[in-house]
C-alpha cells in the first residue's frame, strides 16, 4: 500500500519540496517552502526508494516463512497445519512481480537519466520527433520495470507503420502497467487510464 501511495501521489512537486535532487528520496530536506503546487507535473524520483521497499518486503516474507515453520515444528505440526490460535499465520504473503519479483534495486542516477529522457520525449513538439525512438529506448534500458516508455514507443512505431514493433511494445507496456497498477513509473497524468487503454487497443488491432 505504501508503494502504491507513492506512485499515486508523488511527482515533481514533492521532489522540489523535499530537495530530492539525487533521486534517493531520503527526506533530508524540507526547506523549499516557496515551492508552488502542483508544479510542472514532471514525474517524481521515487522509484529507487520503492524498489528498496520491495526488496525489504521479500526479507519480511522470508522471515515470516521461517517463523511459521519454527512454530509448526515446535507445536508438532510438521505436516504444515498451523494451529488456529496462531493469528495471521494462515495469511499468504504474495511477492508481486514488480522489480523482477522485488529482487532488483533501481539505481538513483539511472532513474534520473531515464526520467529526463522520458520527459523530453513526452514534451517534444515536433522539432526532435525522430529522436523519440532513441530517447525512449535509452529510457527503457535504464528503467526496464516501467511501462509508460513502452506505451509511448508503441505509439511511435504504430504511427510510422511499424506494426509488429508497435504490437510488441504495446504488449510490454500493458504487462508492466498491470504489474504496477496504481504505481505509476514515469507519468502521473492519467497514463494508466489513457495509456493503458491505448495499448490494449493497439495490441488487439
Amino acid at each position: 500500500m505504501t508503494i502504491a501511495d507513492f506512485g499515486d501521489q508523488y511527482y515533481g512537486y514533492q521532489d522540489a519540496l523535499y530537495d530530492n535532487t539525487d533521486g534517493r528520496l531520503e527526506f533530508i530536506g524540507n526547506s523549499n517552502f516557496y515551492t508552488l503546487w502542483p508544479g510542472n507535473g514532471k514525474p517524481g524520483l521515487w522509484m529507487n526508494l520503492i524498489s528498496k521497499m520491495a526488496a525489504i518486503y521479500t526479507l519480511l516474507v522470508r522471515e515470516e516463512e521461517m517463523y511459521a515453520e519454527e512454530r509448526r515444528r515446535a507445536d508438532g505440526h510438521v505436516n504444515g497445519i498451523v494451529p488456529a490460535d496462531n493469528i495471521d499465520e494462515d495469511i499468504e504473503l504474495v511477492i508481486p512481480p514488480v522489480f523482477d519479483r522485488c529482487t532488483k534495486i533501481l539505481d538513483p542516477s539511472q532513474q534520473i537519466v531515464a526520467r529526463d529522457l522520458y520527459w523530453e520525449a513526452v514534451n517534444d513538439e515536433g522539432s526532435k520527433k525522430e529522436k523519440g525512438e532513441e530517447m525512449l529506448l535509452k529510457c527503457i534500458e535504464k528503467t526496464p520495470f516501467v511501462g509508460e516508455p513502452h506505451v509511448l514507443l508503441s505509439q511511435f512505431y504504430l504511427s510510422r507503420g511499424r506494426f509488429e514493433e508497435g504490437e510488441r511494445e504495446a504488449k510490454k507496456g500493458v504487462s508492466l502497467l498491470l504489474e504496477m497498477v496504481g504505481v505509476m513509473g514515469h507519468g502521473t497524468r492519467g497514463i494508466w487510464h489513457g495509456g493503458g487503454s491505448l495499448s490494449w487497443v493497439s495490441w488487439l488491432c
